[in-house]
């Protein structure tokens, strides 16, 4: 599992059969910082994801294809949760 944010939607005039229906994110690994950590991945998003939003995505590949419901899909990672942004705890900055 990594943290990554959504940069942009998947456009495809073709793809493979099971992947119709699905919708499909580019997702950009990142590290606690935020800095870039490797190469972006598309990603199999069944949550709902913004165009910036920070999200956990995991690279199983069978978890994907049973989320997809295909034994021979070429699906590999997807979309676990959408984290929420950080609230200052009580007393620890914020606005007053």
């Amino acid at each position: 599992m990594r943290i990554a944010i959504i940069k942009g939607h998947v456009t495809a005039t073709v793809k493979h059969p099971t992947l119709e229906g699905w919708r499909m994110l580019i997702a950009q690994p990142v590290t606690p910082d935020d800095s870039p950590d490797g190469p972006p991945q598309i990603v199999i998003d069944p949550l709902g994801a913004a165009v910036g939003q920070k999200v956990v995505i995991n690279s199983d590949g069978a978890e994907a294809r049973r989320l997809i419901g295909a034994k021979h899909s070429p699906a590999r990672w997807t979309v676990l949760g959408i984290v929420d942004p950080a609230k200052p705890a009580d007393g620890e900055g914020g606005a007053r």
